[in-house]
């Protein structure tokens, strides 16, 4: 039986639920909204599939484009790490 390596709809909307709820107070412009929620979403589905160390993932992942979806593709996770040190800084165990 093969083991599938690809995010389960919980897992997806567990990552980007409160990323996109904490997004929408954030970011005023729809249109980069909706883009940050593609790349995000594209970025973590890669990601589950990905074999190689997780410390430069991220450097992996865009090596995959160019100008000018590479600057959208930084924004992007850029925000999405922003979001992710900030749930872990005020993560209440």
């Amino acid at each position: 039986m093969a083991v599938s390596t690809r995010p389960n709809a919980a897992q997806l909307s567990a990552a980007l639920g409160p990323f996109v709820a904490w997004l929408a107070s954030r970011e005023p412009n729809e249109i980069v909204r909706v883009r940050h929620r593609r790349l995000v979403e594209d970025y973590l589905r890669w990601a589950s599939a990905d074999s190689g160390a997780p410390g430069d993932r991220r450097t992996r992942y865009e090596r995959l484009f160019e100008e000018p979806t590479l600057s959208w593709v930084r924004s992007a996770l850029d925000v999405f790490a922003e979001h992710r040190a900030i749930r872990a800084a005020t993560r209440i165990e």
